[in-house]
Parts: C-alpha cells; sequence; structure tokens
C-alpha cells in the first residue's frame, strides 16, 4: 500500500512540470490587453509587412505634384483677356487703365481699311473706386475708313459717369451715365449685371447689360463665357451672346469657340471659329468666320502687335470664301499682366 502511495506521489510531481511549458506557450500565445489582475493579457496578431518607402523618392514626387498643381491653370481667362486686351476697361481690372489701338483690315480685291481706338478709366480719388470717368471712342465695327488721318479726325468719342453699385469675388454691378459726343449729342444710360463662377476645370462669365440711348432706345444685351484650361498653355472658351433693340424687334446673335495656345510669356496663339446672325424675317445665320490670331508683346509690358488671316463667308458674297487679314498695334497702359 505504502508503494501504491509513493508511486502516486511521483507521478504527481513529474506531471505537472511536463505541463508547465505547455501553459507557458498558451499563455505567451496572446497579446497583452487590458483585463484583470496586476498583468495585461495581449492576443497575439499576426505582423503585418510594412511598405518600402523611399523618403526622397516619396519627397520627389510630392514637389512634382505640388509644381505641376501650380502650373495647371498656368493660362486662364484672366491671363488671356489681359494678354489680348479683351474687356480691360469694363472694370474686370482695377484701378485707372487706358487702351490706344490702330487697326487695320484687308479683303481681298477691296481697299484697306483703318480704325482707330481709345479707351480711357480714370478712378476718381476718394471715392474707394466708386466713381470712374469713361472716355471711348465708337466700337462700331463699320466705322472704318479709307485713310489712317480720316481713322483719327473722324472717330466719334464717348463720355460717362461709371458708379460701381457692387463689386465682390463673383459679382459686379455698375451704373453708366454719359454722352456719344456726335451732332447731335447722344446721351445715354446702361447698368451692366456680371456674375464670375469658378469651378473645379472651368469658370463661367455672365454679362447682362439694359441700355437706354436717345437715339437707339431701349436695348438688351446677355453674354455668356465658359473657359476651361487643357493644360498648362492651352485654354478653350465657348462664348456666346444675344442683342436686342426695341425699335428694331429682333435679336442678334453671335457664337464662337476659341483655343488659346501660349507659346510663351510674350506670345500667344488663338484659333477660332465664329458664327452670327438674326431673326429678322426668321432665323438665320448669315456670317461665318475661321481664322487665327498671333499676339506678341514687343515692348515691356504694354505694346503689342497681332496679325490676323481670316477665311470670312457671308450672305452678302454669296457664302463665298474671303480671305481677309488684319492688323492691330495696341498699347495697353497699366500693370495688367502682374
Amino acid at each position: 500500500m505504502i508503494n501504491v502511495f509513493k508511486a502516486l506521489f511521483l507521478i504527481l510531481m513529474l506531471f505537472p512540470q511536463s505541463l508547465w511549458p505547455a501553459q507557458d506557450r498558451i499563455l505567451h500565445s496572446f497579446e497583452r490587453t487590458e483585463g484583470a489582475g496586476e498583468r495585461d493579457i495581449f492576443i497575439d496578431e499576426e505582423p503585418v509587412e510594412e511598405e518600402l518607402k523611399f523618403t526622397m523618392i516619396d519627397s520627389s514626387h510630392n514637389w512634382l505634384s505640388d509644381y505641376v498643381d501650380s502650373l495647371s491653370y498656368g493660362i486662364d481667362g484672366f491671363f488671356v483677356d489681359t494678354f489680348f486686351g479683351d474687356d480691360v476697361i469694363n472694370d474686370d481690372i482695377s484701378g485707372s487703365r487706358a487702351k490706344i489701338s490702330f487697326f487695320t483690315r484687308r479683303e481681298i480685291g477691296q481697299p484697306v481699311d483703318f480704325k482707330y481706338g481709345i479707351s480711357l478709366r480714370v478712378v476718381l480719388p476718394n471715392t474707394d473706386e466708386r466713381f470712374s470717368l469713361l472716355v471711348e471712342s465708337s466700337d462700331d465695327e463699320e466705322s472704318r475708313e479709307n485713310t489712317p488721318i480720316d481713322s483719327v479726325e473722324k472717330a466719334e468719342y464717348s463720355t460717362a459717369l461709371r458708379y460701381m453699385f457692387k463689386e465682390t469675388e463673383n459679382w459686379k454691378v455698375s451704373f453708366d451715365n454719359g454722352v456719344k459726343w456726335g451732332l447731335p449729342p447722344d446721351p445715354f444710360t446702361r447698368l451692366r449685371f456680371r456674375r464670375l463662377d469658378y469651378f473645379d476645370t472651368y469658370n463661367t462669365r455672365i454679362t447682362q447689360t439694359i441700355d437706354w440711348a436717345a437715339t437707339d432706345g431701349v436695348g438688351e444685351e446677355t453674354r455668356f463665357e465658359i473657359n476651361r484650361p487643357l493644360n498648362i498653355d492651352r485654354l478653350i472658351r465657348f462664348n456666346g451672346g444675344a442683342r436686342y433693340d426695341l425699335n428694331n424687334d429682333y435679336f442678334e446673335l453671335d457664337y464662337g469657340i476659341t483655343l488659346y495656345h501660349e507659346l510663351n510669356k510674350k506670345e500667344v496663339l488663338a484659333y477660332y471659329l465664329r458664327v452670327s446672325g438674326e431673326n429678322h424675317q426668321n432665323m438665320s445665320f448669315n456670317n461665318y468666320g475661321v481664322g487665327l490670331r498671333y499676339r506678341r508683346l514687343v515692348y515691356q509690358d504694354w505694346i503689342f502687335v497681332e496679325i490676323t488671316p481670316e477665311l470670312e463667308s457671308a450672305n452678302e458674297n454669296y457664302y463665298d470664301a474671303t480671305p481677309i487679314i488684319m492688323f492691330r498695334f495696341e498699347a495697353l497702359i497699366g500693370d495688367l499682366l502682374e
């Protein structure tokens, strides 16, 4: 009997010792996690393999991405308008501005036409840029002359006082009251609303003008424009407009699409297609044009020259394709390109 107890005692002493390594393996197969007792218990998880990273390459990639993003809108509608002198007087750019231009147009088989133009805006002091004095020559395309001297001497001018009701990032509302100087003088007023919107890949500009003149009566014009940058040096623009004069009782319409290509900071090419028409008797488009504008900055940041070859097809020429060449010299006075 004593021998039996001795055998059981030896078994009990040896068996737990053989289980201690197994217990240790079981307990240590769990990671520590907050629990009862003095020690935390954790459940062991599969180790996650970290991605191999190269700091220098990642930094270069981030820098290049930022650089490309900063250039992605290198050419935009603002640059195009200021470089081409389009609409720079109509309060799109703050401050006093002036534009002086000399324009020639030659239609094959016809004499050369000349046109002189000036636009001036002087912001009146101590008015917080609310009041401006405007001086402009006629923008009528039909008022071209046969000699350069006649184009200057026969130019018709207007002066107006402009009050800016509202000017924010998105809205510009202005009111002009002035006189077109001729025989007899022609007083006029106009109220203009402009809305600008900016989106991720394009921006829009909508302008509505309500005007009255003693000779022409009441009229209204609506224009819209969509600018879409394609890359760092190309921009595509779609524009359109409608003009209605109460005395005429019909709409004059025009549409166009232009691709601007910035060759460098001093040269820009513009490829365009334009269409115009009216609904006088029935809706018809009676004038088409396709061409390109090459414009170059030739002196400092304010004197430009431009050459524009075009093919025109109009109902007055039985829609025959007519080659036209136009040349423009223009001075934009003011720090427009800063």
